[in-house]
């Protein structure tokens, strides 16, 4: 059973890795983006129109999209200020719960982004400038959220399964 589990991890990890480098390459288009519109309007006077709002759509997808591998490689912030002097068992007991909880957030969060995604089809909201649809924005989110959860029940697995050395 564990075998199948750590199978079943490493393709998720994988892909999880795969978007993670996308929402890289998203950021570093942004950043280029940005960097064009910011010499555009100094040098010429015209910067690239939108680039507020494709900023922010991008930003939330990229950011979206790196969650779930930075959760498998547990690259979130960590403070262990008040659990230094506890053994190991409760903070491990601590990871594990946090994880839980992260998971719970993680789908709450992948299901109001979905039902939010509807609402803003169903109203046909655009941006103010490019008019471009901004539930094309959502379309990522609930699938990442999703795979945040299901990265934190990895680790909740992990740490539950864990012995003491």
């Amino acid at each position: 059973m564990t075998s199948t589990i750590l199978q079943v991890r490493r393709y998720v990890e994988g892909f999880c890795a795969v978007l993670a480098g996308l929402g890289f390459f998203l950021f570093i288009g942004e950043a280029l983006l940005s960097a064009v519109s910011i010499i555009g309007r100094t040098t010429i006077d015209k910067g690239v129109q939108g680039d507020y709002e494709l900023v922010q759509m991008i930003t939330a997808i990229a950011i979206a999209m790196c969650l779930p591998y930075c959760e498998f490689k547990r690259g979130h912030v960590f403070v262990d200020f008040f659990t230094l002097w506890a053994p190991k068992s409760v903070t491990r007991f601590l990871d594990a719960f946090a994880a839980l909880l992260l998971a719970a957030v993680a789908f709450l969060l992948a299901w109001r982004t979905y039902v939010g995604l509807q609402e803003i089809r169903e109203y046909a909201e655009a941006t103010m400038v490019l008019s471009i649809p901004i539930w094309w924005t959502y379309i990522a989110l609930p699938i990442c959220f999703i795979l945040l959860g299901i990265a934190a029940l990895f680790n909740f697995h992990s740490e539950c399964t864990k012995r003491d050395s």
